[in-house]
């Protein structure tokens, strides 16, 4: 009897990390051909993964590159559908929320395939969100949906999918952290950077929303104000560097910032932070496995149970909410509560 074919479409960093668990068993098991869509296409954000992880080189790298949404999603689906049609693959397996996860889906769905969705369900019910609107008509399309808790799952319950297609599996983005952390706490990323473990704040802020003209110059200087306090490393997103560049700002001069970091020295740096103040909803999972208290900056997050069991804490964008937040979450008492209630 002949392998079922699958057809893995990634192309950002995330998906790479989240897919690491899956990849290998998928390759072990069936069929398998993986496609790269070169949404993220620096070695410091999707080579450099896929070596840290162990895992092969993908079958097809279709390069994208960058492009507003309309024209980097048409791009996609161009490229994709030949290499599917030639494939014939019996499903198509896409993770999360991007525009490579949107195009995926679209294409396998379009063509009658299949489509297997990791990540189903998470919802911040923030339709401004690019990534929102990506993941809930990719749930909508798909014939399985794999969410990672009872919260996701009700979403997409309440949304009207069939109970059928819809299976709770816990989260790959865990099972990733679990695999590599005793080789990420022999990184070196905090010895390179004169750092002392829980001495030092780390930050990352990339999102949509947070690198608007409204909204970046406000965070930038409400975290220029924590780093007067305490130390700040913030490893820097492309994205959010090129709206600095774009719009004319400039980083405060108290902050300590690096290139893209890859994912072990991202594990070794938040697992050895006092905190972390990120609007990455990867980073939120991974810093709750490391133990590490988080300040999420958005008012709203995918990840509701970690803010439900008290590990982390939403504490907004604005230069007011972030400042309030970190005067009362990064003081000894506010770690100390919310270490009290680790995942």
């Amino acid at each position: 009897m002949s392998r079922r074919k699958v057809l893995t479409f990634l192309g950002t960093r995330p998906e790479i990390i989240k897919l690491s668990p899956v990849l290998p068993l998928l390759d072990a098991q069936a069929a398998h051909t993986v496609v790269h869509s070169g949404q993220h296409y620096s070695f410091e954000m999707d080579a450099q993964f896929f070596q840290e992880l162990g895992l092969r080189a993908p079958d097809h790298a279709i390069a994208v590159g960058s492009a507003s949404h309309g024209e980097q999603t048409a791009r996609m689906l161009a490229r994709l559908e030949p290499i599917v049609l030639d494939v014939k693959p019996d499903v198509v397996l896409v993770q999360g929320d991007t525009n490579s996860t949107l195009a995926g889906g679209l294409c396998a769905a379009k063509l009658g395939i299949p489509v297997v969705h990791l990540e189903s369900g998470a919802r911040s019910f923030d339709r401004f969100m690019p990534e929102e609107l990506n993941r809930i008509v990719v749930d909508h399309l798909s014939a399985v949906l794999l969410a990672a808790d009872d919260i996701a799952q009700r979403n997409v319950l309440k949304e009207g999918i069939a109970a059928d297609r819809v299976h709770v599996i816990g989260s790959t983005a865990i099972d990733a952290v679990i695999q590599v952390r005793d080789r990420a706490a022999t990184a070196g990323i905090v010895d390179r950077l004169g750092l002392r473990r829980g001495e030092y704040v780390v930050v990352t802020a990339h999102r949509a929303g947070n690198t608007t003209p409204e909204v970046l110059p406000g965070l930038l200087q409400a975290l220029g104000a924590i780093a007067e306090q305490q130390p700040l490393i913030f490893p820097l997103h492309p994205r959010t560097r090129a709206a600095m560049t774009a719009q004319g700002l400039s980083m405060p001069a108290a902050i300590t910032v690096t290139e893209p970091l890859g994912y072990l020295d991202t594990l070794k740096l938040v697992g050895d932070a006092k905190a972390l103040l990120t609007d990455s909803g990867g980073l939120q999972e991974e810093s709750g496995v490391l133990g590490t208290p988080t300040l999420i900056l958005r008012f709203e997050t995918e990840w509701q149970y970690l803010v439900d069991a008290g590990a982390h804490k939403l504490i907004g964008n604005t230069p007011a909410s972030i400042r309030d937040g970190a005067a009362r979450w990064l003081s000894p008492e506010g770690l100390s509560a919310i270490r009290a209630t680790p995942v």
